[in-house]
C-alpha cells in the first residue's frame, strides 16, 4: 500500500485556482478564480531551458502530493508561495483508492 509520508509533512499550503471563460467585447479571455486551499507535500525536481521562438524560457518541474480531490484537473493552477504553477498531465489517482494525488506541475519563466 502506498504511503507517501507522514500526514504531519503535508504543510505547504497552496491556493486551487480553476480557469474561468468569458466573452468581453467580442474576445473571448480567461481569468482565474479561487476554489480553495489544499496542503500537501511539494518536491521541485529541477529546472531545463528551452527555446521558444527564439526566446529562452526556463522550465521548472515540480511535484505535489496531497489527498485526492476529484476537481483537481489539468491545467488548473496552484499558486504555492506566491509562484503560479500550472498541473500538467492527469492528475495520479494513487492506486486508484482515492486517497492520494500526485501532481505533475510546471512553472515557466523568462517570456516563452
Amino acid at each position: 500500500m502506498y504511503k507517501p509520508a507522514n500526514i504531519r509533512e503535508f504543510v505547504t499550503p497552496a491556493l486551487h485556482k480553476k480557469a474561468v471563460v468569458y466573452e468581453a467585447n467580442g474576445r473571448i479571455k480567461k481569468k482565474y478564480e479561487v476554489v480553495g486551499t489544499i496542503r500537501g507535500k511539494y518536491k521541485q525536481k529541477g529546472s531545463t531551458e528551452k527555446l521558444a521562438n527564439g526566446v529562452t524560457a526556463v522550465v521548472t518541474s515540480t511535484t505535489f502530493i496531497t489527498w485526492f480531490k476529484s476537481d483537481l484537473k489539468a491545467s488548473d493552477i496552484l499558486t504555492i508561495g506566491g509562484v503560479d504553477y500550472e498541473i500538467i498531465g492527469e492528475v495520479e489517482n494513487v492506486e486508484m483508492r482515492g486517497r492520494y494525488a500526485v501532481l505533475n506541475l510546471e512553472k515557466v519563466s523568462g517570456g516563452a
